[in-house]
């Protein structure tokens, strides 16, 4: 495989700029797809393209000392190439439910990449490494606050309208992170807990623990000038809405304060995930 724009030595900016020979994404593909846990894999993909860019140069990835690390920022390879391996690798992470942690450390320890389009994607596609069966557990508490969190949805759908931004935003939130649930890439089996109003924790096989969090708008006054804020007072309750500022300090003007949203209707927001 041929790169015309490869270049090596100061003059590229790089010490190594080059697509990876066919040969070269042949070994990596085959050790991608027998590597028998996610850190072997991070370390063979790592070693793997360093190995065949240092060749270059007369060095192994072993000539490195602890305070001669490799600096990925002087090495580049095709685009193309660092998707291909980096997806490659992923996948293969997905037989370890830790597919999102191995992404991660390869973006850091990766090369640089540079724009060839006469660098073909290669095809480093093995086996589907998901798991054949997946087990999703929860409690009849966790079952009942799914239903809460439909419920809620229908209420905003009713107070505001079902082509309005305030449920469109939340309907489309509520259900990424339901179908992130379904997801058999991390691991075969997943464990959700209730965590509060309309929110869960959710652990996965390999130990990834994040929360799934119903985040809803505070209730503000309208006005520009003024930042007052207002929650809905308790069920039956004859007491007004207390007004307050928002923070200390902050503007709480002596008028008729108009809410964002209204004083027992649904309330508006969205459901993010934590780690």
């Amino acid at each position: 495989m041929s790169d015309t724009t490869a270049a090596t030595g100061p003059s590229s900016g790089y010490r190594i700029r080059r697509p990876l020979t066919t040969a070269e994404l042949s070994v990596l593909r085959d050790r991608i797809d027998t590597a028998p846990t996610v850190q072997d894999l991070l370390v063979t993909v790592v070693v793997g393209v360093f190995g065949a860019l240092l060749a270059d140069l007369g060095e192994t990835v072993t000539d490195r000392s602890p305070d001669d690390r490799i600096d990925p920022r002087q090495y580049a390879i095709p685009q193309t190439q660092w998707q291909a391996i980096t997806a490659a690798a992923t996948n293969r992470a997905n037989a370890f439910g830790d597919a999102v942690t191995l992404a991660l450390e390869l973006t850091n320890l990766m090369p640089a990449v540079y724009d060839n389009p006469a660098v073909p994607v290669p095809d480093l596609t093995g086996r589907d490494h998901r798991p054949d069966q997946y087990r999703l557990e929860f409690s009849r508490d966790v079952g009942d606050e799914i239903a809460a969190c439909e419920a809620h949805l229908t209420a905003l759908a009713g107070q505001y309208g079902t082509g309005s931004a305030t449920y469109r935003m939340a309907l489309d939130s509520w259900h990424r992170q339901l179908a992130s649930l379904f997801s058999t890439r991390l691991g075969a089996a997943t464990t959700v807990h209730r965590d509060g109003p309309l929110s869960f924790t959710v652990v996965t096989e390999p130990g990834l623990v994040y929360g799934v969090i119903f985040h809803g708008q505070q209730r503000r006054c309208t006005s520009g000038d003024c930042h007052a804020v207002a929650d809905d007072t308790p069920p039956g309750s004859a007491e007004p809405p207390a007004w307050r500022a928002a923070h200390t300090g902050a503007a709480l003007l002596d008028h008729e304060h108009i809410p964002t949203y209204p004083f027992g209707a649904p309330q508006p927001g969205t459901w993010t995930s934590h780690s």
